[in-house]
């Protein structure tokens, strides 16, 4: 987490104003591996593609299934998986559970084993279609505090060293035709950016979102799970290696930011 600004070192004023948002100068640069993340280097691997399971008498069970136990639940992230959490991991009682409270938590259970199915299968299809047209190093920026981390995508480095932006990589996996892989493995298409969206228009704005979400999963593999989350400010930028697998920070990272003010 590299440049990052100490919020409880402001001053506030007599009359509770907000302190003016801190100057460049004011920020420190901390190791990732210092503040909670991955010690360098940060390593990735690449899940393999596996096919959309269709829906079988398994998902109609005749009994409630067990709970699953801690060990086997992931990482949360996000109110949602902590919403989760307390639905399907508090204690309970010995009494069995109702039929409405076991549907309940069989559809809760079904919606996260979807989620992170869905989830493996994008970026089992988006991180080698990065590499097939031509990529070799992804740079993505990050920012945040408070409460939240934000990451996004900057650029991708090709072969001949060239870089391109969002829109370019965007019109080049739509060419490659990513998104339709991506609809044959039973990922929903949506664009995030316009409800109104059809055809070439909304396929484009879920690859852009489907890029900055991968962007944001490299900075959480980086930074670790709570990024962004107290009471500081941070901005930051690392690459991506997409050939050795490593995610590595970048210690001069300019002050681009999108969800922080830095003033001057």
């Amino acid at each position: 987490m590299p440049f990052v600004h100490d919020q409880t070192q402001d001053e506030w004023l007599d009359d509770e104003t907000e302190p003016p948002p801190p100057r460049v100068d004011q920020f420190v640069y901390i190791a990732a591996s210092e503040f909670g993340g991955g010690r360098a280097p940060v390593r990735f691997d690449v899940p393999p593609f596996q096919p959309p399971v269709q829906a079988a008498a398994a998902e109609q069970p005749s009994q409630p299934q067990p709970v699953a136990t801690a060990e086997r639940r992931p990482e949360s992230n996000g109110g949602v998986w902590q919403s989760l959490r307390r639905l399907l991991g508090g204690p309970r009682s010995a009494a069995a559970p109702s039929p409405a409270q076991a549907s309940h938590q069989a559809n809760g259970e079904r919606a996260r084993r979807e989620w992170a199915q869905r989830w493996e299968r994008i970026r089992a299809i988006v991180i080698p279609a990065l590499q097939q047209i031509g990529g070799r190093r992804i740079y993505c920026r990050y920012d945040g505090g408070n409460d939240e981390g934000f990451a996004w995508f900057d650029s991708l480095e090709l072969q001949d060293g060239r870089r391109i932006d969002l829109g370019a990589l965007t019109e080049r996996l739509h060419d490659a035709g990513v998104h339709a892989i991506l609809r044959s493995a039973g990922v929903e298409l949506k664009d995030p950016f316009s409800r109104s969206a059809v055809g070439d228009e909304l396929e484009r704005g879920a690859l852009k979102d489907f890029v900055d979400m991968v962007c944001h999963d490299f900075a959480t593999m980086l930074l670790g799970q709570s990024f962004g989350t107290g009471e500081f400010s941070m901005f930051g930028a690392f690459t991506v290696d997409l050939e050795a697998r490593i995610i590595s920070d970048d210690p001069r990272a300019d002050p681009v930011v999108q969800n922080i003010s830095i003033g001057r």
